[in-house]
């Protein structure tokens, strides 16, 4: 009746589901072939376009069925069958054939197309070779055996069979009302008499097609809440997802505290290569470096707070570079300058003050 592609096979209870939709899941079932997709709403815009398609043929139709009447009423038939009555009877096949084509194309075509419109407005372009891999899981008796009693087969079953019954039933009313007034027409004139049969033809049809159309909107709302709940997860459903896509968060924290480490390594070993270091003078640490040869300004190549603070600190003391407090500077410095970035202009005057009386140090030591 009609097919959702997707969503996953097994039941799941709609209490255990979160509410958003899992966008990975959606990507990867498109990815696959594996869309939501309504049968009844294909299958009624073919019908649609075939019926639209017939009723602007028919007067052409009926023109061509005429004419091959009376070509068939004019083959003198009854002689034995000879070498010449059977190239009559197959070329009366032929054109019989020919005469069904140029009626039936124009409406299966009409039909056909709109059906690929239909499809194509409800899943988009996709083109997957999945749907056609085999799936061996499709021929074991016991996965068929779960599907044929499953909850999903019993509500299509249920809806198969309501819908059938209230078409027929439809029909048979539709149908009787025309055999209770055909007697009144028996009088009419015989082209008078197509027209009605044209007219109750559509009465008919618009009516089916109406009762067609509830059904259709009913599957539609129905394949898109299933596949939809498909896509929902559970919380471990979630949590597993989220793991596969962006990794165990364990292992990730655990490779932050490596490459922490490393970078921290890193500065330790630029610290000794440090002019200066300036404190706040406990909490913070600020190490700069200056080559009036090789730099436009004095850069800051390490710095800390807290316990990092300390580390520089005591790697600086084992190294012999000065340490110099000045608590203004080293707060900006902290707050403004990331590692290994120049100085910026406005604190220039400060950095070079400090590294001037370090220079004095040095050659008094000198």
């Amino acid at each position: 009746m009609a097919e959702n592609s997707g969503g996953g096979g097994e039941e799941r209870s709609t209490e255990d589901l979160g509410d958003e939709i899992s966008q990975h899941r959606l990507e990867e079932n498109r990815r696959k072939g594996m869309v939501s997709q309504s049968r009844e709403v294909t299958g009624l815009l073919a019908l649609l376009a075939a019926a639209v398609a017939a009723y602007a043929t028919a007067p052409q139709m009926g023109e061509t069925f005429a004419g091959f009447m009376r070509e068939v009423f004019r083959t003198d038939l009854s002689s034995r069958l000879d070498l010449g009555s059977a190239q009559i009877l197959r070329h009366t096949l032929m054109r019989s054939l020919e005469v069904m084509a140029t009626v039936g194309l124009p409406i299966g075509l009409a039909g056909f197309f709109m059906g690929i419109v239909g499809s194509f407005a409800q899943v988009g372009a996709i083109f997957s070779w999945d749907p056609l891999t085999p799936d061996m899981s499709k021929v074991n008796p016991l996965e068929g055996a779960k599907r044929l009693f499953s909850k999903r087969t019993g509500i299509e079953g249920i809806r198969t069979i309501s819908k059938t019954a209230i078409v027929v039933a439809v029909c048979y009313y539709l149908i009787k009302n025309q055999v209770l007034i055909s007697p009144v027409n028996m009088a009419v004139e015989p082209a008078s008499l197509l027209g009605l049969f044209a007219h109750a033809a559509k009465v008919i049809f618009l009516t089916l097609f109406g009762v067609l159309m509830v059904f259709a909107a009913i599957d539609f709302g129905f394949q898109r809440f299933e596949y939809n709940k498909g896509l929902r997860l559970t919380k471990q459903e979630s949590k597993q997802e989220h793991k596969d896509r962006e990794g165990d968060p364990q292992i990730k924290a655990r490779i932050r505290a490596v490459q922490r480490d490393m970078a921290r390594k890193r500065m330790m070993q630029a610290v000794k290569k440090a002019d200066v270091i300036i404190t706040n003078p406990t909490h913070i640490a600020i190490a700069i470096s200056y080559d009036r040869d090789n730099m436009a300004a004095p850069r800051v190549i390490a710095k800390g707070a807290d316990f990092i603070a300390q580390r520089i600190k005591k790697v600086a003391g084992d190294a012999g570079i000065p340490i110099v407090e000045n608590i203004p500077l080293a707060r900006t410095l902290f707050k403004t300058v990331k590692v290994n970035q120049y100085v910026p202009r406005a604190l220039y005057q400060a950095v070079a003050e400090v590294l001037a009386y370090v220079y004095r140090l040095r050659n008094r030591k000198l």
